[in-house]
């Protein structure tokens, strides 16, 4: 936890630091630059979701993805815990099941080599959520990064797409499809 609070808080001092450095060497471009148009750093949104996962789609704008990144990081959570806390049960039943102790007794009615079995299936699904919560949490940070780079992207009113006949005039008139798309 030490650690942890630590990495934060040198991690956010080079970001000041950084914002510092960035607003001197803007101050030339503030006679060529619009006052109100701020840049939208793809780099900023990706280390805020990487922070806080969820921030980075709030410096997007993107505030309905939040509930949508919190929903799929606590589903992988709950199927961590479930799945440990059966892993652990029946890893107990198999132990009581091999060891010579007659005070253990194996409260369930599998044999060793099902306890074994199933022990590991419960081992096998707490790894893959594991693996689960790591790609949710990648995402996070991909959708922040895809979204910052695309968020002055303009989506006009006149996208459109026709198919119109053709002729091509050659030595004989041949028929065919032109694809025409307007941007």
């Amino acid at each position: 936890m030490r650690y942890t609070l630590l990495l934060l808080f040198l991690l956010c001092s080079f970001l000041a630091l950084r914002a510092q450095d960035s607003t001197l060497t803007d101050a030339a471009d503030i006679q060529v630059k619009d006052v109100n148009v701020l840049e939208h750093s793809p780099q900023k949104a990706t280390i805020m979701s990487a922070l806080l996962p969820g921030l980075g789609q709030a410096y997007n704008k993107k505030y309905w993805k939040i509930p949508i990144v919190y929903v799929g990081m606590g589903t992988c959570v709950y199927f961590i815990r479930d799945n440990n806390k059966n892993f652990q049960y029946f890893k107990d039943a198999y132990i009581a099941e091999l060891d010579d102790n007659p005070t253990t007794i194996n409260e369930t009615l599998y044999s060793a080599s099902q306890l074994d079995e199933i022990q590991e299936t419960y081992r096998r699904w707490r790894d893959i959520s594991y693996m689960s919560l790591a790609g949710v949490y990648l995402l996070n940070l991909l959708d922040a990064n895809v979204d910052a780079h695309l968020f002055y992207f303009d989506v006009d009113e006149d996208l459109s797409f026709h198919i119109l006949p053709y002729t091509l005039p050659s030595a004989g008139v041949k028929a065919g499809l032109s694809l025409v798309v307007n941007f």
